[in-house]
């Protein structure tokens, strides 16, 4: 049995105490740009525009600081989680979390936790639940059902952040999950966390099964604020993906106007997608995203039906849809974006990668963060690498570095 580990006071020292070494190891605090060079940029796509703000640093370190994402509390109060070990199966992946609280204009460090998550949850006010990275079996004779432990987040009026890691299960797959490294079962948390019509939560994992080739994706639903997952339907069968070696796995979903799910999950260097009609209990056949690519997918639907979405590699885009259904995808290039507004020329992406082709080493992992924060608008981290999978120093800089910028969107008003 898991048992909980409480950081309160200590941890909060310990936080501050962090924070305060986290600056000079990072070398400065972020610098401003001038005035002209922050100022939000319009871009006008054939069907919608969209607006973007200036880059806005959350950190930057020697060694790992990538993958981010973000996990919004409340009001303007919103965390970047950061992982700060090597990308390779390793059971807990130490963290770094910084906080905003002016809705992403300024970041200072606030603390670290003993592993990442990409996705969380809201709990009562204020308080979060951070999802495990990897799982492992309930018991060595069952392999259908899993366990890790998550992260209890919560942060007081005053930023003030305690911490404890809580047990969690996921429950009723229907056959044995594949062997992951370190005695782990092959199921990895990675979908956003959406609230079903009829009060559960719904959210996606991918993994394999004992004798798989290819990863899946999985839908689950809790309907105990998250303590507990039980497995729902595949939402796409790897088997089934014959141009796609890996098969499907990471993936983001949202809710469409006319009640639907839409999820986007990547497949190699491709996105394909599926909808539900029914609340996740089935979903269409994989099909293949005409336009955008690779790695992790990021979505969000605006109050106005836009459509954004952010991943890349090579590269760094974010993409927006105006039918609502996320058939017609148009493309605002993030990294130029990026260099046209960061004056720093060791943070800046090389020509080569902001035209979309392979650099070595790579300048981003193009994994992205993103957060509602308005009815029409979201923030996107992302991560600016100074030595690619290797972590700072390196060819491209001495430090790597995680950045955020705010996000608008609207459909173009008829002619």
């Amino acid at each position: 049995m898991c048992t909980q580990t409480r950081f309160s006071a200590y941890l909060l020292m310990s936080s501050l105490a962090w924070a305060a070494l986290s600056w000079q190891s990072s070398g400065q605090p972020p610098s401003d740009a001038p005035s002209a060079a922050r100022a939000v940029h319009k871009y006008a796509l054939a069907n919608c525009e969209i607006e973007i703000g200036p880059p806005s640093e959350v950190g930057r370190a020697q060694g790992h600081f990538w993958f981010s994402t973000l996990h919004r509390v409340e009001g303007q109060d919103i965390l970047c989680e950061v992982v700060l070990a090597d990308d390779k199966a390793q059971g807990q992946w130490p963290a770094a979390l910084h906080l905003s609280r002016d809705g992403g204009a300024t970041w200072k460090p606030l603390a670290q936790i003993e592993c990442y998550g990409p996705i969380s949850m809201p709990l009562e006010a204020r308080n979060l639940l951070i999802m495990p990275y990897e799982t492992w079996p309930v018991s060595e004779q069952d392999k259908r059902n899993a366990r890790a432990d998550g992260t209890e987040v919560a942060l007081d009026e005053n930023g003030a952040i305690h911490v404890q890691r809580t047990p969690m299960k996921f429950l009723g797959f229907p056959r044995e999950l594949a062997d992951y490294p370190g005695g782990e079962v092959y199921l990895l948390t990675n979908g956003n966390i959406l609230r079903l019509k009829n009060g559960p939560w719904f959210t996606t994992f991918y993994g394999k099964f004992a004798g798989d080739g290819k990863d899946s994706v999985w839908s689950a639903t809790s309907a105990d604020n998250g303590s507990t997952w039980q497995y729902q339907a595949t939402v796409a069968e790897g088997a089934t993906l014959n141009e796609a070696p890996e098969g499907a796995n990471e993936s983001n979903s949202v809710r469409l106007a006319d009640g639907r799910l839409l999820c986007v999950y990547r497949t190699g260097s491709d996105y394909h997608k599926s909808y539900s009609a029914d609340e996740g209990a089935t979903w269409t056949a994989p099909e293949r995203m005409n336009g955008v690519f690779c790695v992790e997918p990021q979505l969000a639907r605006l109050k106005n039906g836009i459509l954004l979405l952010s991943g890349g590699r090579p590269g760094l885009y974010v993409w927006a849809c105006a039918d609502g259904e996320g058939k017609i995808w148009e493309r605002v290039n993030l990294a130029e974006h990026h260099n046209a507004h960061v004056a720093e020329e060791s943070m800046q992406y090389s020509p080569d990668w902001c035209g979309g082709k392979w650099t070595d080493p790579p300048g981003s992992t193009s994994y992205t963060g993103m957060a509602l924060v308005g009815d029409n608008e979201v923030l996107v981290c992302y991560d600016r690498l100074g030595n690619g999978w290797n972590g700072a120093p390196g060819p491209l800089g001495t430090h790597d570095a995680v950045f955020c910028v705010r996000i608008k969107a609207w459909p173009n008003q008829p002619k």
